[in-house]
């Protein structure tokens, strides 16, 4: 990273905000020009949701209610209750299997029918509006469409170690998933914006399908001290995770960087490292398995602030750039082309402006299969 951008990056880092003087962030200076893509998008890291949790996630100029059975069973659904309109992710609560209302405790089971009221009287025909949610890669991710269709593909399960957190922030600032996701096809600001050297990468996306993969080699990555390859994988516009296979068969190193629009011209980014050790070097085999785990924890703490200078550095850019339709690109800027063709696939121009209709309520879950 350049010496001048350190300033406001660690101001970034400091506040979960950008700020520059003299700069507004982008949403403040036009109307944002595009809509909400449809597809797969985070609204937390699997252990932000424990057993028997309720929070609520913006998503896509509405919200959505993310909620644990006590079973384990993850559930995503639309805020008001069907009864009366409380609003489930204030004052809510799970009782074993069923999510409860705060106002007159009427309970719905995880297919989202009422069970029973808190008049010990015949529950309603109800439902709530449920979303589709899927849990895989350390994530919780939910289905958005603009037709409230259906989900169309999946995101693919990576090859990790699910017993093992991410170390993670997450950052509200201005921009659009395409244009976070577009970083990965971005070639030419890896050595401009980030110091990368003697870069090798190749990869773009294929027209139609919803995951595209990119493969690079360079110096000065997180690993310092040597050459590295990493792979990144793109999954639709919400998401992109790079894996880094350690020298020797020490184990991966994950970054997980997660782009989700919470409102027209704002979206959350959410950032996390995971380090996986297949031992630790110079112990017995036996114990260095035992230790691995542990350590890895810590290490996956001292990795997210170091990756996070880098990581920061971008969120600058993203907080106040402005999408540029026709680009004057020039050799060494990579795919991006092509990306934003690829990424058309992803969009429905939705009727009646950004907001989008509820959720099916035909729609059930699929994260206990």
């Amino acid at each position: 990273m350049k010496p001048h951008l350190k300033p406001l990056v660690k101001q970034l880092l400091s506040s979960r905000g950008v700020g520059r003087p003299g700069a507004a962030p982008a949403d403040t200076l036009h109307a944002p020009s595009r809509p909400y893509p449809n597809g797969w998008f985070c609204l937390a890291f699997s252990d932000e949701l424990r057993r028997g949790s309720v929070t609520t996630r913006p998503l896509a100029g509405t919200e959505v209610v993310l909620y644990r059975t006590t079973r384990g069973l993850l559930r995503a659904v639309r805020p008001q209750c069907p009864h009366l309109g409380a609003h489930l992710g204030v004052g809510g609560s799970v009782e074993g299997e069923d999510i409860v209302c705060p106002f007159h405790r009427f309970a719905f089971d995880p297919a989202g029918a009422c069970v029973r009221t808190g008049y010990d009287k015949p529950p309603p025909k109800a439902s709530l509006s449920q979303y589709p949610v899927r849990e895989v890669n350390g994530s919780i991710y939910v289905w958005w469409h603009a037709l409230g269709l259906p989900p169309e593909w999946d995101v693919p399960a990576l090859p990790m170690d699910e017993r093992q957190p991410y170390s993670h922030d997450t950052f509200d600032i201005a921009g659009h998933p395409q244009d976070v996701i577009e970083n990965a096809f971005d070639w030419g600001h890896l050595p401009a914006l980030h110091g990368l050297k003697d870069l090798e990468i190749g990869g773009a996306p294929v027209a139609g399908k919803p995951v595209s993969t990119v493969t690079a080699t360079a110096r000065g990555t997180m690993m310092r001290g040597s050459r590295q390859s990493y792979t990144l994988t793109v999954i639709g516009l919400g998401t992109i995770a790079a894996r880094t296979v350690l020298p020797r068969g020490a184990g991966n190193l994950y970054v997980m960087l997660h782009a989700t629009a919470t409102s027209a011209g704002r979206i959350q980014l959410r950032f996390g490292t995971k380090l996986e050790l297949a031992g630790i070097p110079g112990v017995p085999e036996k114990i260095g398995r035992a230790a691995a785990l542990p350590a890895a924890r810590l290490l996956s703490a001292v990795l997210q602030r170091v990756a996070s200078v880098d990581t920061g550095a971008d969120l600058l850019m993203w907080h106040h750039q402005e999408h540029v339709e026709h680009p004057k690109l020039a050799k060494g800027d990579g795919p991006i082309g092509r990306y934003r063709q690829w990424a058309q696939q992803f969009y429905t121009e939705p009727t009646g402006g950004l907001v989008p209709p509820l959720p099916s309520r035909s729609e059930v879950s699929r994260s206990e299969e």
